[in-house]
């Protein structure tokens, strides 16, 4: 295994990077999953097939079909992929291939990650993520007393996925914090592979 001269996290940061890829991949996505098929699951059918065609509720602006694919599957689709990949980043923040690029990747293989590389999507996402969570205490009661068959999602999809959605805007900030931390400390001529030395990594 590759390894570099950084401190191993501390356990709240593993804790963290691990609710940082379970709640987009394991919670977000599959809850997307039935909508992205076209499944009204816990949402008002009628209105969701406009939505999902791009017809209604702030699909109308899409094409009717992009590369074959509806409006709604279209943009489901896409925030299912950022979900993903926001939960490898927040895994990779404390694993040790987040520190060194594995060696089955061609050119980059064994090569240490620059910190910039996922600190700066982590501090984007993290700062998005925290703007939208500050609007829900308005946005939820709004939502409650607008809520009716022509909005496609119901009250109670919106109520399983807020859980998700916090914690995931609380976890992928303090795995960056924690990455930032560990790196910042450790000088980057001391990244290095260190897997065919005798001894094992200084850890602090």
């Amino acid at each position: 295994m590759d390894a570099v001269e950084v401190p191993d996290p501390p356990r709240w940061a593993r804790i963290a990077g691990t609710v940082g890829w379970v709640a987009p991949v394991l919670g977000f996505v599959p809850l997307h999953l039935p909508w992205m098929f076209g499944v009204p699951f816990l949402a008002h059918a009628q209105s969701f097939d406009a939505w999902y065609h791009g017809r209604s509720n702030g699909t109308e602006s899409f094409p009717n079909g992009i590369m074959g694919i509806p409006a709604g599957a279209f943009y489901l689709t896409l925030l299912a992929a950022l979900a993903v990949l926001g939960g490898v980043l927040a895994l990779g923040l404390t694993r040790p291939w987040g520190l060194i690029y594995p060696r089955w990747m061609p050119l980059l293989g064994g090569r240490r990650v620059p910190a910039w590389f996922p600190l700066t999507p982590t501090v984007l996402g993290s700062a998005l993520m925290i703007g939208y969570t500050l609007t829900l205490p308005v946005q939820i009661p709004r939502a409650i007393a607008d809520a009716s068959p022509a909005d496609p999602f119901t009250i109670t999809g919106a109520l399983i996925g807020l859980p998700i959605i916090l914690a995931w805007t609380a976890a992928l900030p303090l795995a960056g914090w924690s990455y930032f931390r560990r790196t910042r400390r450790t000088p980057a001529a001391k990244w290095h592979d260190t897997a065919s030395e005798p001894h094992p990594p200084v850890t602090r």
